[in-house]
């Protein structure tokens, strides 16, 4: 029986947690350096400014925070300011946790288009899982250790409060699931919906998998450093795989946009020189149709609707003129187009 209390086991678990640490530090920036071009687009303003980027921004920066500390704490060449780094280590984890599950509740309340019983369960359950985290801060005391050369993991949080919190955390990401899965499982022939169901699955299997490993090493309780050295793996994976999910709702509509832009341009329709990713996915599911507007600096382009049990195709189309200061109104209708060829559906939605 391996005594987990004996010194040599916890100087033993410490060179493993460095060299972990160093592992997770490269997968970390590895994934910040790869979608680099997504924050570039948003610093010039190139894609439109959104705040739910800020919240994007900060789960990214907590993770990095969070994988430095740690590191630096695990591999210092001399001493290092062991309380600032573990206060550091610990409110960043905190931080990045939330952040990456706000990310999905923001989702999952567009998904639901800002439904008031949704969003009050959901930002409670929120509230709550804020809270949990911020009982742990006290508990976390480390030391330098000269002989050691690194700070010694004096005190956790009790076992009971790992727990629940990583458990409470894992049960908040299965509800977000839930309430997204039932609302998109209806949509999934609509390109965004099958993509935020896909997406949604993903995050759940892996942010869900890495808290379960970090539950399992804090139920255990066997020293200090076990205690926590699952949870900088917990924290990457979950705000990689969150902020991907912003990100593809984000590409997912520059894919569906250009296509459109193209078949503008095809059609003979004016095309604007101005900057291209100015607007967001705009989806309304009503009536198994997906919904989209497609516009270039502001403008719609145009709004086509077409009914895939019928063959025939209407295209009304409404414009606006103003002669001598007086605004006037012209229709044009034009019909008898038949096309027995797959159609979708285009309608004006409401903002996410």
């Amino acid at each position: 029986m391996v005594n987990w209390m004996d010194p040599a086991v916890i100087t033993k678990n410490s060179k493993v947690f460095a060299a972990f640490s160093l592992v997770l530090t490269g997968v970390a920036v590895w994934d910040v350096l790869a979608n680099l071009w997504f924050d570039w687009q948003i610093v010039t303003g190139k894609r439109k400014w959104k705040w739910p980027m800020l919240i994007y921004w900060v789960a990214r920066i907590c993770m990095l925070l969070h994988i430095f500390a740690i590191t630096i704490n695990r591999n210092a060449l001399s001493e290092v300011p062991c309380t600032e780094l573990t206060f550091m280590s610990k409110f960043s984890d905190a931080m990045g946790t939330c952040s990456s599950s706000l990310i999905l509740v923001l989702r999952t309340r567009a998904v639901w288009h800002r439904d008031m019983k949704i969003t009050v369960i959901l930002g409670l359950l929120f509230m709550g899982q804020i809270a949990m985290w911020s009982q742990t801060f006290r508990f976390s005391k480390a030391a330098w250790n000269p002989k050691r050369m690194l700070c010694d993991v004096l005190s956790t949080a009790p076992r009971a409060m790992l727990v629940s919190v990583f458990a409470y955390t894992m049960a908040f990401d299965l509800i977000i699931l839930c309430f997204c899965t039932y609302r998109l499982a209806s949509h999934r022939a609509s390109t965004l919906g099958n993509l935020l169901l896909r997406d949604g699955i993903g995050y759940f299997c892996f942010a869900f998998g890495s808290n379960l490993v970090q539950t399992v090493m804090a139920a255990l309780h066997y020293n200090p450093v076990m205690n926590i050295m699952a949870l900088p793996f917990a924290l990457v994976v979950s705000v990689i795989a969150a902020t991907t999910v912003f990100r593809n709702v984000f590409t997912a509509y520059d894919s569906f946009s250009s296509d459109s832009n193209k078949q503008s341009g095809n059609s003979g329709a004016p095309r604007s020189e101005g900057p291209l990713l100015r607007t967001g996915a705009r989806i309304l599911f009503a009536n198994n149709t997906t919904t989209h507007q497609v516009s270039t600096n502001e403008i719609p382009l145009g709004e086509y609707k077409t009914n895939s049990d019928i063959g025939n195709i209407s295209v009304h189309r409404v414009v606006d003129v103003e002669v001598d200061g007086v605004p006037k109104e012209s229709k044009s209708k034009a019909h008898g187009y038949n096309d027995r060829s797959p159609t979708f559906t285009q309608e004006k939605g409401h903002a996410l």
